[in-house]
């Protein structure tokens, strides 16, 4: 699972006035609002999409997704179970991943989320919700993992309720480690069930935010765990400090002098 803003590009032409000169269109600052056209997939970039490698078309279809191409989240949705297990995380491809669920809209997010469950070879069925809720029970040091993907799968319409049950379980649990993981599944999940035991944890657990802060700086943490513990860290604080653990200590330690 708060949220960061992005500003548009498009906000400048939705607000500039197109003018016709010479076989031009020229854009000024004044006059009305011009509505700028809609991009969509073409007959020949689908194409070239079908012809490549799964790789390859996550990126390509993410970009434009997060560029509001018409077509394209459709696209994501039809390809995510063919993705699944035959793609990997790339510098690039978790940056577009985080510009997406940080989007303003809801589809571009729903894109980030189904492409990480591709990413983490992790099918839409009830026999993968069971899956991680043993696993997670069985303890370990994936249990952020675990339960942040839990949430995903919720939110995609994955026994949504099973899933609540299962994370509620680790709301007061005495590892403050778990319950931050607990805020990003319930976070994730995103259902109005999840109001109430977020609201707790926010209200009667101070710990989470350095907790995080503590596991970002570990050498020895698994690069899909660091990933969650980052996105963690944006979705409570509204802070987007990227994954760099050296800001966010220091963004924290300056909150903690202003007490």
């Amino acid at each position: 699972m708060p949220n960061l803003r992005l500003l548009p590009l498009a906000l400048l032409a939705s607000s500039a006035f197109a003018l016709v000169w010479g076989g031009h269109v020229l854009l000024q600052l004044h006059g009305p609002p011009v509505a700028a056209s809609s991009a969509t997939l073409s007959e020949h970039e689908m194409e070239q999409i079908n012809a490549m490698a799964p790789q390859d078309q996550v990126t390509r279809l993410l970009e434009r997704t997060i560029n509001h191409y018409k077509g394209a989240a459709d696209e994501i949705a039809k390809r995510t179970d063919g993705w699944t297990g035959k793609i990997h995380s790339t510098a690039d491809l978790q940056t577009m991943t985080n510009t997406a669920y940080f989007s303003n809209d809801l589809r571009v997010r729903a894109a980030a989320l189904e492409i990480w469950l591709a990413e983490y070879n992790l099918r839409k069925n009830s026999a993968t919700v069971d899956e991680l809720i043993r696993d997670a029970a069985a303890g370990g040091d994936r249990k952020y993992f675990l339960l942040s993907n839990l949430g995903i799968l919720g939110n995609r319409g994955v026994e949504p309720e099973k899933v609540f049950d299962a994370l509620a379980l680790y709301v007061h649990d005495p590892d403050s480690a778990t319950r931050a993981a607990v805020i990003n599944g319930l976070g994730l999940l995103g259902t109005e069930s999840t109001i109430a035991p977020l609201l707790d944890v926010f209200r009667n657990d101070q710990k989470a935010v350095p907790e995080l802060i503590r596991f970002s700086q570990d050498p020895t943490l698994e690069g899909s765990t660091r990933k969650w513990v980052f996105q963690a860290l944006r979705e409570i604080t509204l802070q987007n400090l990227g994954n760099d653990p050296v800001r966010w200590l220091s963004w924290y330690g300056a909150q903690t002098n202003r007490r």
